[in-house]
């Protein structure tokens, strides 16, 4: 394996601590470092993958606290002194990857704390903090068992790469796409490319810019991602409480309808940046009704009164 250049390996150090505090926009970006340039998905896997075999995590009730980014830049500089001995470990890890996968032993996967997986034949793989994934014994399928991920999917049209989630299936057709599975539903957003939503009975195209969400009973929206990767969806008379379950599902948080709300309709344009203050503040405006935050769920309510 060639040397990796200092300033490449640094910035893929930079990537790695970020990784725990990174939202959806970061992921893009990250994303987009990787593909600039072989040898930062190189170099990343190097951090990476080394990270894991010389540290393995801590049970800890607070990860901050165990982890300081100052601390891991300090030690990484030992893998810069040390990177082709790292680099024989990484090889060896990768090895075992493949063999697993050309077994056709399916693997489960749980992020608790952000993390990317790259699989043989080069799909890259996002997971949220919280998400957990159930990759095929090809690896030509996973299927999302909860949170959200984004596949950067090698295309291959003999062999499509699918994804479950819940009920539905996703189909690639050479893409970027990010799948949302929660309690109420699922949420799929395609970056680049399209996709099939439910090939083998619906088969709803998606294109780069669309999103489609599918709660309990098969309710459907479909909605917009803007260049500046926010999401603008269109209610038409449909009640609240459908809107809180959308708006839930697009931001991967707990909202809620009050029940004195509940059924009342709503007709509007609603965008969601990603950013649950700054986007329920905005649907509290829309709406003319009052929303809070109890320290775990957005409560939509009448305008007057407790939330109950």
């Amino acid at each position: 394996m060639n040397e990796i250049d200092d300033t490449i390996l640094d910035a893929a150090i930079a990537w790695h601590v970020r990784q725990a505090t990174m939202d959806e926009r970061g992921w893009a970006d990250f994303i987009a470092w990787l593909e600039a340039d072989p040898r930062h998905a190189r170099a990343y896997d190097v951090v990476s993958i080394g990270d894991a075999a010389r540290h393995p995590p801590l049970v800890a009730a607070n990860d901050d606290e165990d982890f300081a980014a100052p601390a891991r830049r300090h030690r990484w500089r030992g893998v810069a002194i040390a990177a082709s001995v790292l680099a024989a470990t990484v090889v060896g890890t990768i090895g075992v990857i493949q063999q697993r996968g050309g077994g056709g032993t399916p693997l489960e996967v749980v992020a608790n704390a952000p993390r990317s997986l790259m699989l043989a034949d080069g799909t890259r793989i996002a997971m949220a903090s919280g998400a957990r994934v159930m990759l095929g014994g090809d690896r030509r399928s996973a299927a999302v068992e909860s949170g959200r991920v984004t596949f950067r999917v090698t295309h291959d049209a003999g062999r499509p790469f699918t994804v479950r989630a819940g009920d539905w299936e996703i189909e690639d057709v050479g893409t970027i796409f990010s799948v949302m599975r929660g309690a109420r539903g699922v949420d799929v957003g395609v970056s680049e490319g399209s996709v099939l939503f439910d090939p083998q009975n619906n088969r709803i195209a998606l294109n780069a810019g669309e999103a489609l969400t599918v709660l309990d009973g098969q309710r459907i929206v479909r909605s917009r991602i803007d260049s500046d990767e926010a999401r603008t969806l269109v209610f038409s008379g449909q009640p609240i409480r459908f809107a809180a379950e959308t708006i839930a599902l697009v931001l991967g948080r707990d909202v809620r309808a009050d029940d004195r709300v509940a059924a009342t309709p709503f007709t509007g344009v609603v965008r969601l940046t990603g950013d649950a203050p700054r986007d329920m503040a905005h649907f509290a405006e829309l709406t003319g009704m009052r929303v809070s935050h109890d320290g775990g769920s957005w409560i939509i309510a009448p305008s007057a009164g407790p939330a109950r």
